[in-house]
């Protein structure tokens, strides 16, 4: 008996959340396919440069280099979301496990992967702008 009014409640809940939001967007579909001003042409399709003319495609290649600085950047920015939480956790373990030497061993092993990640790039040439 228990488990079918938790299921009715939870069937309940996602409902009152699934049902609105489908509703909604079933909506502006319906609207948009109904009252929707839509005529294409070479002008409107053209990319905005503010007012004037485009000096060149749209589509620019990029070179590979500008990826792999943001990839190796976003990998090392990271680190530091998982630094400070560990930092703040410290005394915590420390206390909990009653072991004062698992927090940095588990910190060195961290970085020591991380070292490892930069000897790669750099070894491979990721590092070099020429």
């Amino acid at each position: 008996m228990y488990q079918f009014q938790v299921a009715q409640i939870v069937l309940f809940v996602l409902m009152g959340f699934a049902l609105p939001a489908l509703g909604m967007i079933l909506l502006a579909w319906v609207l948009q396919s109904l009252f929707g001003f839509h005529r294409p042409n070479p002008i409107k399709n053209m990319p905005y440069e503010c007012g004037m003319k485009p000096l060149q495609e749209a589509h620019v290649q990029f070179d590979i280099r500008y990826y792999l600085y943001a990839l190796l950047f976003i990998v090392f920015d990271i680190e530091i979301v998982f630094l400070v939480p560990w930092a703040l956790t410290t005394n915590y373990i420390k206390q909990q496990f009653q072991t004062p030497w698992l927090s940095p061993i588990e910190i060195s092993i961290f970085i020591a992967i991380l070292a490892v990640g930069l000897a790669y790039a750099w070894k491979k040439g990721a590092l070099k702008w020429e």
